[in-house]
């Protein structure tokens, strides 16, 4: 009978042996692999909580982390945060991402600022195409040959284009102190502004 159960022992023997110089060898790959993680792992930037789109990003909105990006992403060395800090969400940065280089920019409203949508009436702003940047002035005026309203005429640069309506009416986006806006949308409101672009600036 021990004769018998020999070679199936060894068999035995021989199985187990092969299962363990193959575990051995996965070890010895696994450990590989993570060296090679290790070696390549950068430290970046990443997104702590949610930022949303033309958000200004603030120091508290950004983190640094290890990691080995998958091939193609594209990430921001740690070594640039302070960059990164003051600038525009270009769109909404999810809590716990990392940041691309192409997430961010310059803000799309200076800090102080806001920008408003108008619509005025034909006749209420010049006729030439005002290119973004072009400085402006929102003088109050009066309806129907009324006094015009109190307060100053408004500084204000255009943020958009000018699209003309149907009715003849255009609606532009401009960008005025934040101080202003609440006046400046109920004379917009009221048809009460004229824009007038004042000289020099962009043509």
């Amino acid at each position: 009978m021990a004769e018998g159960t020999s070679p199936l022992r060894a068999r035995r023997n021989l199985r187990w042996m092969a299962v363990g110089v193959l575990a051995i060898c996965l070890s010895g790959l696994g450990a590989a692999l993570l060296y090679g993680n290790l070696s390549n792992a950068q430290t970046v930037i990443t997104v702590k909580r949610t930022v949303y789109r033309d958000q200004v990003i603030t120091a508290a909105d950004l983190g640094v982390t290890s990691a080995v990006p998958a091939s193609g992403v594209e990430v921001v060395p740690a070594d640039r945060i302070d960059e990164v800090v003051g600038q525009a969400a270009l769109y909404d940065l999810a809590e716990g991402s990392l940041l691309s280089p192409r997430a961010y920019g310059a803000p799309v409203v200076e800090v102080g600022s806001v920008r408003l949508g108008l619509r005025l009436a034909a006749g209420r702003l010049p006729s030439a195409p005002m290119p973004p940047g072009t400085e402006v002035l929102l003088v109050p005026v009066g309806r129907d040959g009324g006094e015009p309203p109190a307060g100053a005429s408004i500084a204000g640069r255009i943020a958009t284009s000018a699209s003309v309506l149907p009715d003849g009416a255009s609606i532009v986006d401009v960008s005025v102190a934040s101080a202003e806006a609440e006046r400046v949308a109920r004379l917009a409101a009221a048809d009460q502004l004229v824009v007038v672009r004042l000289p020099g600036g962009r043509r």
